[in-house]
């Protein structure tokens, strides 16, 4: 029986695996970009639903002014007709 006695360096694994290794680091760049775009998405997502949010509020607001003028402008309206016919009686 001969011995061999191999010492296994960890440099030779990767030497003997140089396409495994050269995936794991290109999957594990791809896994990192991914979570990336995800996080940029999620973000402006965030940033949409804000401003939409602002934008509702801004038209609530508005619509309140609209239904305030149109009261008064019809409270006005009412007023100058039972002016008219008080004086024409």
């Amino acid at each position: 029986m001969i011995a061999c006695n191999k010492v296994y360096m960890p440099d030779t694994f990767i030497k003997n695996n140089l396409s495994i290794v050269i995936s794991f680091i290109a999957a594990v760049f791809a896994a990192g970009s991914i979570f990336s775009e995800f996080t940029a998405l999620k973000d402006e997502l965030h940033l949409i639903h804000e401003r939409l949010d602002e934008k509702i509020i801004t038209i609530d607001k508005i619509e309140l002014r609209i239904l305030n003028l149109e009261k008064k402008l019809e409270y006005e309206r009412g007023l100058l007709e039972g002016k008219k016919i008080i004086t024409k009686v």
